[in-house]
Parts: structure tokens; C-alpha cells; sequence
């Protein structure tokens, strides 16, 4: 099985501790997919600083490809700044530098390279959707991370991006099933094949468009909560993919309970370990 993250890396540099990590949705799925057993790749702009270092040396240490990446002469890498207390983590800000290497345009040599991937994942942060489009004609099941602005959740960005999901992702405060229910219906209606809800120590709820299915949540106390949605998300594809998940294929119920049951489990897992992986 190949896996792809397609898009954002950044640190996570934690004010308190005056600590530093690799991170990025993009980077954080495509670690976290070649730990799970599958071939990874990340691919994305990376700036040539000191800082790009960091995610270079761990995408190695992690054995993801990185090789059809870009460099852009002088770029500067994103950090996100957060402070962390008793394994929580609360974002404080963010720092692009003088020269943000995002985001990437895909060209055809690099969609050329993508056909060969089983899933392609992206989301918000990466600041490629008006590249999405490209994505969905390739033959990968294609998930999207929508994280938790309101911003992302516009008529107008998801007519961008949904019509061409297997998976949407969105991180939410807790709610009731039927809340869940109507929330992920306008998702589907905007033409996303599968919606996923996580909401912390809440569980989540999957729809696939006829059922929607409860998660639950395996309790720890955590040393780090950072990346936890994406150890979450990337359990929860690999295991879909692993019982037959297809693009524009709807999943049953019974394989979402289990895809779901999974991803809590390494969710947990990853919790007791700093930073993102």
C-alpha cells in the first residue's frame, strides 16, 4: 500500500519547554502511515534554512520518501508556536519567516509521479485547493483535513475541494448524534464520499452518506496530546484501505466501526510519546 501526504510541513516549537518538533499535517500522516507498514512519501515545498533540517532528518528517520519535493531557494520554514501543560498543547502563534516555502503548485511531472499512490491525503494548511481538482482525477482514494476554522467550511471552499473527497476530516467541539448527523450531511451534499468527526476525548462519528457510526476513545493520561487527529486519521485510512476501501467506493458500517476503533487505539498510543510522532 502507498501513502502520500500531499503539502504542509512545519515545526512545533514549544514556548514553555523551548523544545522543537518536525510537524505538519502532511508530514505527520505520511510518518505516521511508514510506521503503520506502508510505503510512504511526502511531497511539498521545503525551504533550504536550518530549520527545513529538522523535517528532512526526521522524513529519513522515518524512512518516508521525500525525493520529488522542492526547494525553494531561500525559503523559509513555518513554525507554529504552541505551550504545552500537563500534555496539553494550546497554539500561541505562528511564523512563516522572510520567505514561506508554500505552497505548492502541482505541474504534471509531479501528477505523473502521483498515479502510483493507493491514497493521497491534504488538507487545509496546505493552502493547495485550488490544486485539489488535479488530485481527483488521479485513481488514489483522496482524504482532506479540514481541521477546525470556520473559514474552511464556506460554501464557496468546499464547492473547491469536496466534489472530489473520499474522506473529509473536520476537528469539532462535542456533540449529540443527531448534531453529527446533520453536520455531516452538508459535506455530503457539497459531494464528499465519506465525512469524519473527532472531537477529542468526545470519540468521533463517521458517515458514510446512508449510517453514521459512533467511535469511542481509549482513555490515557497523555504525555503529549500533539498530532493526536492525525495518528488518529492515519490508523483510521490505513485500516479502511486494508478491508478494500476504493475511490468513490462507500465503506459499510461494520468496517467503519473497526477503521474507527483503530485509529483510537493508535491515537492513544501516540500520546505517550513528544511531538507529533
Amino acid at each position: 500500500m502507498k501513502f502520500l501526504g500531499l503539502g504542509d510541513n512545519v515545526i512545533d516549537y514549544y514556548i514553555n519547554t523551548g523544545t522543537m518538533y518536525p510537524g505538519g499535517n502532511a508530514v505527520n500522516t505520511a510518518v505516521h502511515a511508514s510506521k503503520l507498514g506502508s510505503e510512504a512519501a511526502y511531497l511539498g515545498n521545503l525551504g533550504d534554512d536550518e530549520l527545513s533540517e529538522v523535517i528532512r532528518n526526521a522524513l529519513k528517520e522515518h524512512m518516508v520518501d521525500f525525493s520529488h519535493c522542492t526547494t525553494v531557494k531561500d525559503g523559509t520554514t513555518k513554525c507554529c508556536d504552541y505551550t504545552v501543560t500537563d500534555g496539553e498543547h494550546h497554539f500561541a502563534g505562528v511564523r512563516l519567516g522572510t520567505n514561506w516555502s508554500g505552497p505548492m503548485i502541482l505541474d504534471q511531472s509531479q501528477l505523473e509521479y502521483m498515479k502510483d499512490f493507493d491514497i493521497i491525503h491534504s488538507c487545509c494548511n496546505a493552502k493547495m485547493e485550488a490544486d485539489i481538482c488535479k488530485t481527483g482525477r488521479l485513481p488514489a482514494v483522496l482524504t482532506y483535513d479540514f481541521s477546525v476554522k470556520d473559514k474552511y467550511r464556506t460554501d464557496k471552499y468546499l464547492t473547491l475541494v469536496c466534489p472530489y473527497l473520499d474522506l473529509a476530516l473536520f476537528s469539532c467541539e462535542p456533540m449529540e448524534e443527531e448534531a453529527a448527523f446533520h453536520f455531516c450531511r452538508k459535506f455530503h451534499e457539497h459531494g464528499a464520499k465519506h465525512v469524519l468527526i473527532t472531537m477529542g476525548q468526545a470519540g468521533s462519528f463517521v458517515s458514510n452518506g446512508e449510517v453514521l457510526v459512533k467511535g469511542e476513545v481509549f482513555t490515557v493520561n497523555p504525555v503529549d496530546t500533539m498530532g493526536a487527529g492525525d495518528a488518529f486519521l492515519t490508523a483510521f485510512i490505513i485500516n479502511l484501505a486494508s478491508q478494500g476501501w476504493k475511490k468513490g467506493s462507500r465503506m459499510t458500517e461494520w468496517a467503519l466501526k473497526n477503521a474507527l476503533a483503530g485509529g483510537a487505539r493508535y491515537a492513544a498510543e501516540n500520546c505517550m510519546i513528544k511531538g507529533g510522532f
